[in-house]
């Protein structure tokens, strides 16, 4: 009963590796855009001539205006990558800002930051390997905007934690102090 008068402590989210969520979320949304994207252009052919097929010749249903808008907008998620991105570091600096509570935490920001600038290189090189085959090589050329974030994934993820980490140290000191 003494607990509820004084009030239940809630532990803070010690959550500054959500640079890694961040990291394995762009990856897993960027491989499943490229092979949605792939499958999709295999299929599509295919899949038209045998509902054309089906379909009684007076019909008015038009399969061809169907299919083309929807191979149109499954390429339209390529130009949804920048909000992916930006909601994901909106993410990690609400997450970071309840971590960084003490100043010795900025040492332990800068180990993670190291180690997901590693891990950002890693999902990009293993990203472009995939994406480089022969098989999926038309679909990267199709999806421009999405291999550019997977390119520069290192350098978006740096400045990621660059901004976080001034956005928590600006914070910290008082809007407007010097």
């Amino acid at each position: 009963m003494e607990n509820i008068r004084r009030g239940i402590k809630v532990k803070k989210s010690q959550d500054f590796v959500g640079f890694f969520f961040v990291i394995a979320i762009l990856l897993t949304v960027s491989l499943f855009l490229l092979i949605l994207n792939k499958v999709w252009g295999d299929i599509s052919v295919p899949l038209e001539e045998g509902l054309n097929s089906a379909i009684p010749d007076d019909s008015s249903i038009n399969i061809s205006k169907t299919l083309s808008q929807t191979t149109s907008s499954g390429l339209l998620f390529d130009k949804l990558m920048p909000f992916i991105l930006i909601g994901l570091f909106a993410f990690v600096l609400i997450i970071a800002g309840s971590f960084m509570q003490h100043p010795i935490m900025i040492f332990v920001g800068i180990i993670i930051m190291a180690v997901a600038i590693l891990l950002a290189v890693i999902y990009s090189n293993l990203y472009n390997s995939i994406s480089s085959t022969t098989e999926f090589a038309d679909t990267k050329a199709s999806m421009g905007i999405q291999d550019k974030f997977m390119q520069y994934l290192p350098v978006i993820i740096f400045i990621m934690v660059i901004g976080v980490g001034s956005a928590i140290i600006y914070s910290r000191r008082g809007a407007g102090q010097l």
